[in-house]
């Protein structure tokens, strides 16, 4: 058990790490990008990509399969006294870490290139702005928001059992996580830009939640 919980929060630090950089590097980045903005103005901006944009997208990356790795660690520790819980939360951890990786991989050097060749060629702009994920009204960027709404899912499960466990604080910021981004998916499928700010709101409070679990998890050793 000890063992377990170390790893839970190590795993929580390195991931409070990079999601600090998650936000730092969206922040910047995404101040580049105007409202006025059209399909044509995104793939200019995303053929001449900077490091910011590159160095985003390798950071998305590696969170994400740090974040696998913590919800798998979080399954190891429920599953002993809610087997089939934790179960049914872990179903849907390996979908939203593929999904995720393939939406934040390809923006490091194929959604780059694909834009690139798109300017020669006016007539793929529509279609290359689908693959473009900070475009907010793509098709991977809807695939991207569904996969925090299908990590939503373990998030309000493993949760509601950290409660359980009296690891409160941890358990509530991630519940509270999981339904804000299952909110903020049907923000984007209503087409409610503010309801859909739900997902990014729900990165804020999972940020609160990994703080949480460094502590709380060192005392329960």
């Amino acid at each position: 058990m000890k063992t377990q919980q170390r790893k839970l929060k190590i795993t929580a630090l390195i991931l409070l790490i990079l999601t600090i950089i998650w936000v730092v590097f969206t922040g910047i980045s995404m101040s580049q990008v105007k409202s006025s903005w059209n399909n044509s103005d995104l793939i200019k901006w995303v053929a001449s990509p900077d490091i910011f944009f590159i160095g985003n997208y390798i950071n998305a990356t590696l969170l994400t399969i740090v974040a696998i790795l913590l919800f798998s660690f979080l399954f190891t520790f429920l599953k002993p006294k809610y087997e089939n819980m934790a179960i049914i939360g872990f179903v849907f951890i390996p979908i939203y870490g593929v999904i995720n990786l393939i939406c934040y991989s390809i923006q490091i050097a194929i959604v780059p290139a694909v834009a690139y060749n798109t300017l020669n060629n006016p007539d793929t702009i529509n279609l290359a702005s689908q693959l473009i994920q900070a475009n907010s009204k793509s098709l991977i960027g809807f695939i991207n928001g569904m996969a925090y709404a299908i990590l939503g899912i373990p998030s309000i499960i493993y949760g509601l059992l950290l409660i359980k466990e009296l690891i409160k604080y941890s358990g509530f910021f991630l519940l509270l996580n999981g339904i804000l981004c299952i909110i903020g998916i049907i923000g984007y499928v209503i087409g409610n830009s503010i309801v859909a700010m739900g997902i990014m709101v729900g990165g804020i409070i999972f940020l609160i939640s990994l703080i949480f679990m460094v502590f709380e998890f060192k005392y329960n050793e």
